[in-house]
Order: C-alpha cells, then structure tokens, then sequence
C-alpha cells in the first residue's frame, strides 16, 4: 500500500449485508490505483472482516475489539496514509468515480476544506412517515449547502492537519465541520451518495436520536471548535404544510428522547437503526 495514494477509510461494525456493495463500487479506482481502501472492522461479532479478507484482498483490513467508529478511525489513520482523505460510512453506496471526484475537488485548494457528495436517499419500501420527513430534509441548508446526510465526507491535508485525532465523540463528521468552520464546506453535485433510509419511523426517530445526541455532545464538548453554522433560515426551499409538521415533530421527538438518554446514563451512546440495513 502506497502512502502517497489519496486514502478510503471505512469504519465497520457489523456491516456484512453491506459491505461488499460498497467495496465493489470503490474497487476500480483502487485497481487504477487511484486510492487505497482500508476497512476498520470494530466490534465486530459477523462476517465483515472475512467478507473484506477474502473477496477483496486488495484492501487492507484491521480489526479491534472495541465497539467504536471513532477507535476505527483513529486506528486506520495509524497507519501512513496518503492524502485527500476519504471517510466513508460501510453502509452508504457510492461509485469511485464520485470518489475521484471528490479527491480532486480536494486538491484544488490549498485552504482546509471539506468535500462532501450529494447525498440520495433510497426510501423505496419505507413508510410514508419517512419518506415525508426525507422529503422536507431535502430542502433544508444541512442538506443542500452542508452536505450532511451522504455517510461520506472527504478532507484535503490541510483539512486534516487540522486536529489530531478524532475526539471521542459520536459525530466525527459534525466534529469536522465544525472544527473546520462551515464556510469551507463544498458540496459536489455530481458526486452522489446513496444512503437507505430507514424503513419506520422508529428507525428514523433512532438515527435522529442519534444525530441530536451527537450535536448536544458537540455543544458541551471540551474540545476546540469552530463556530458553527449561521443559520437565519433553515429550509432554503419551502415544504409543504404537512412535510413541515412531520419534520419539526420528529426533530421534537428525536431531541427529547436525546436529552432524556443523557440524563439517564450521564452521557451519549450510540443508536443504530437496523431496517435499513439489508443486502442489495
């Protein structure tokens, strides 16, 4: 493995449904040798380490004991790495042309930035609920101008040289565009991410939890941020009275069910919605 390639990162956790989807999309740039792709099996209890192993003996592959994408991160970054840097969670789908382009949009700045695709979320087969909520979230600023929602971001090196190491936090891409600031965010249109969306509402009422936990966690955070973003509007595209009212009603229900598991167990954990994980 080279250390000058531009470099994949995957953190996975139990991730054997999905995985190979994944790795076949990204294998082309790695056999052009565009990029390396290392897998950072964490907690694992299924078959994702041996599906890497053996199927995809061009990836390197490490494991660790403990349940942590932030440990994952952290340890697939032990090793000499290349840069850009690309960060990609094991369940999304996304080609490696998108990625490509992602590295390239990378390496026309000299300034810290964060690249993210466009992300497309598959709701085939979810309840309405969830397909209405998607469909408000997509006309929000974090959708359309902060690229959150794609599992994917990319970092050029001064992006990275930025901190350390990844913080023990639940979202270390929130920690990145925040650390970062919002302003060098850049969202690449022709670079999609397919995401599965959760198939029920309690799911997406899981992620969310899972989202608000990781923002309150950010907010009482010790460690130093950036200023976050400025928002004077949060939908730049109006929704209809009815996606407007299941995305502040899920928003409401996700950020009580945060606030009452922090007071429960002293600190944030993490949710995992498991009706969107399934094999292609």
């Amino acid at each position: 493995m080279s250390e000058y390639l531009p470099a994949v990162i995957i953190p996975a956790h139990n991730e054997e449904l999905s995985i190979a989807t994944l790795l076949r999309a990204l294998m082309p740039g790695v056999q052009k040798e565009l990029y390396t792709i290392t897998v950072a099996c964490n907690g694992c209890s299924d078959r994702t380490a041996e599906i890497v192993r053996y199927h995809f003996p061009q990836v390197c592959c490490i494991e660790q004991e403990q349940a942590s994408k932030v440990a994952a991160l952290n340890a697939a970054e032990n090793a000499d790495l290349g840069f850009p840097r690309v960060y990609i969670d094991a369940d999304v789908v996304i080609s490696s042309s998108a990625v490509e382009t992602l590295i390239d949009t990378c390496r026309e700045s000299r300034e810290p930035t964060v690249v993210a695709p466009r992300a497309v979320p598959k709701n085939e087969g979810c309840e309405w609920l969830v397909r209405t909520y998607y469909l408000a979230w997509q006309k929000t600023i974090f959708f359309q101008q902060h690229g959150f929602g794609s599992g994917v971001y990319a970092l050029n090196r001064p992006a990275r040289e930025k901190f350390e190491r990844f913080p023990n936090l639940i979202s270390d891409d929130g920690f990145v565009r925040q650390i970062l600031n919002y302003d060098n965010i850049r969202v690449v249109e022709s670079a999609k991410s397919l995401v599965k969306s959760p198939r029920d509402l309690a799911g997406l009422i899981r992620i969310k939890t899972r989202s608000k936990l990781g923002s309150l966690e950010i907010s009482n955070s010790e460690v130093k941020m950036g200023s976050g973003p400025q928002v004077n509007q949060r939908f730049l595209q109006r929704p209809t009275i009815l996606e407007r009212l299941v995305y502040g009603g899920v928003n409401l229900l996700a950020l009580l069910n945060a606030r009452r598991l922090i007071r429960k167990r002293g600190r944030a954990y993490w949710l995992r919605d498991e009706t969107s994980r399934h094999s292609a």
